[in-house]
């Protein structure tokens, strides 16, 4: 990249990848007065390294700053924090892009991917700064890091999520390195289930089942179908996209064909835990304070199996100039005192017991989820909410990262069923996948 024949490729490629990020005005806090959030101050010294990350992520980084401290890192770390406010945001989107494309910008990111339905106080979801990062690992804008993963005890792979661990890896390399996912799901007592082992692999198999109470309490949020009952929805090293009109329109009748079980004896249902629509590492641990079993039913995919979606994620730039020690700080993120909260302990001083993996916090099973199960298991989880939850993670078939796709899916079936448009199924439907078709050309 650092050619410019390279360069101006890339910038091709790279281009509608692309979104951008600003340095935080408010100052660090007091505890970190080594580092600076001024990305200019990195340019004229190229001393700090330069990790790019989220505004909800920034008092978990200085922390871990702190702890890397105490145990004699030297390396100085220096924050460019992406704002939560959307106009401060958006100037910033173009300046940091052309860094990147012009071979500079921060060494790591350490980013949230945009969960459908997640807005900001404007009704909109915050712009990402890769509004399509697994597009964006097919521009070269990452660095490989397949030899140091590969060699890093911290992260040590087999101890991972494979499925979702091979989100980052190419036929070229691994470029991306996941931290957390979800899936689409419900959590419930199954005791309202006529038959409490229940589990489904399609929506016309639950349509067609006598299950009336689990369509009641899905006909009120049929919302949350949306994008993971499509499963995977391109394929990045052809470029296709894989949602057709048939399979879209498809789901979205289906759907329809759920709402029409809606009965106000469910709409806010006892026996759906929490809300229950969201699968992350805090409901895990709170259902570990309950007495009552539950059930984890996720949404399956066409395939019959559960297709899992990163919410958070590290990479490091490939014009890094820094790469070693921003891996450092970014392997930090697998340790297993993170991954359970329990946290780092130095010198009587802890750090880290109130880690929580960015914005999506609420959506976050880390990539080492059998770390967390066990905890969660050794923190008195019962055996049936175990095996459960267990269940779901072993029909996970396909993985990818939430992205501008996902988020077409989204407000196609929010438009239709919300807003119910002049425009036909056929047409929406239509209009959606050329959208979707010439965003991943682009």
């Amino acid at each position: 990249m650092k050619k410019l024949a390279l360069l101006l490729t890339v910038c091709l490629l790279a281009w509608s990848a692309l979104a951008g990020c600003q340095t935080q005005d408010t100052p660090p806090p007091q505890e970190s007065e080594g580092s600076a959030v001024s990305a200019s101050s990195t340019a004229q010294e190229g001393d700090p390294v330069v990790l790019c990350i989220e505004d909800s992520f920034e008092q978990d980084a200085y922390e871990l700053e702190n702890y890397l401290k105490t145990t004699g890192v030297e390396t100085e770390y220096e924050f460019l924090v992406l704002p939560n406010n959307t106009e401060d945001r958006e100037t910033e989107l173009t300046r940091l892009r052309t860094e990147i494309m012009a071979g500079e910008g921060p060494d790591a990111f350490i980013l949230d991917a945009t969960v459908p339905g997640t807005v900001t106080d404007s009704g909109e979801p915050l712009e990402a700064l890769f509004p399509n990062v697994e597009k964006s690992m097919y521009s070269h804008l990452f660095l490989d890091l397949e030899d140091m993963a590969q060699s890093s005890e911290i992260i040590d792979l087999e101890s991972c999520n494979q499925t979702v661990m091979d989100v980052g890896v190419t036929g070229e390399g691994r470029f991306l390195l996941p931290l957390t996912y979800t899936f689409s799901g419900l959590i419930l007592d199954p005791s309202i289930l006529n038959d409490p082992a229940y589990v489904f692999t399609s929506l016309d198999e639950l349509l067609q089942s006598d299950e009336e109470a689990l369509k009641g309490i899905m006909a009120w949020g049929t919302f949350r179908l949306f994008p993971d009952c499509l499963g995977l929805l391109a394929d990045y090293t052809g470029q296709n996209l894989l949602v057709t009109q048939d399979s879209l329109q498809q789901v979205i009748e289906q759907a329809d064909a759920l709402s029409a079980f809606q009965d106000e004896t469910y709409s806010q249902s006892p026996a759906l835990y929490q809300g229950g629509r969201t699968i992350g590492a805090n409901h895990l641990m709170s259902l570990a304070r309950e007495e009552t079993e539950y059930a984890v039913l996720p949404i399956p995919n066409p395939q019959g199996g559960v297709t899992a979606a990163v919410t958070f994620y590290a990479a490091i730039n490939a014009n890094a100039a820094h790469p070693q020690e921003a891996f450092d700080f970014i392997e930090l993120l697998y340790s297993p005192e993170l991954v359970t909260q329990q946290g780092f302990e130095v010198n009587g001083m802890h750090y880290g017991t109130m880690f929580d993996y960015g914005d999506n916090g609420s959506l976050a099973i880390p990539v080492k989820d059998g770390v967390l199960l066990q905890y969660a298991e050794d923190s008195g989880l019962l055996p049936g909410t175990l095996a459960s939850f267990q269940g779901a993670l072993d029909r996970i078939d396909s993985a990818k990262v939430y992205s501008d796709l996902d988020l077409d899916i989204y407000n196609l079936y929010e438009t239709w069923h919300f807003e119910r448009p002049e425009e036909s199924l056929e047409e929406l439907v239509d209009r959606t996948v050329s959208t979707m078709e010439m965003t991943l050309a682009e």
